[in-house]
């Protein structure tokens, strides 16, 4: 028979492992309606747009929020604010020519494709904001309460 300490320690290393899986899977999304756009702006191109776990405000000002399960990109540009995006977008993805041009760019480019042609799958903005921009294939699942979530996980990521 298993110790009381030792069952302890087991529950203790799992909740471990789970918030590291819940950094890596999950974020925060505030909705007006289910499954309707929340009609943002879009800096970071077309795409699903999450808030960072640490960000539960910034959802909240789009309506309710709920848990995203999968929403975050795994091979994604990462920047540390938006200013670094901002420079990043003038000097990399709007230059034609070696020159910054916004209008050249998306006369032919949208964002999203322009980044996804480089081979990233989305943009991170730490602590703020996410977009993860071709969903298709992603088993993208949104839950009202941290329970759910933890259901999820033990019953598709743990396979229990």
């Amino acid at each position: 028979m298993r110790s009381k300490l030792k069952m302890i320690l087991e529950a203790e290393y799992n909740h471990r492992e789970y918030l590291n899986w819940k950094r890596k899977n999950v974020s925060f999304r505030g909705m007006g309606e289910v499954g309707k756009e929340n009609g943002g702006s879009a800096i970071l191109g077309a795409g699903l747009y999450t808030a960072a776990l640490s960000n539960k405000k910034m959802a909240r000002e789009y309506g309710a929020v709920y848990f995203v399960v999968n929403a975050v990109p795994k091979k994604p540009l990462v920047f540390n604010n938006l200013n670094e995006w901002e420079i990043w977008t003038w000097q990399k993805l709007y230059s034609v020519d070696g020159k910054p041009d916004k209008r050249a760019f998306f006369e032919n480019n949208t964002i999203e494709d322009a980044i996804q042609k480089m081979g990233y799958d989305g943009v991170i903005i730490k602590g703020r904001e996410m977009v993860v921009y071709n969903t298709e294939g992603l088993d993208i699942r949104y839950y009202k309460d941290e329970e759910q979530v933890q259901g999820y996980y033990e019953l598709y990521v743990l396979g229990d």
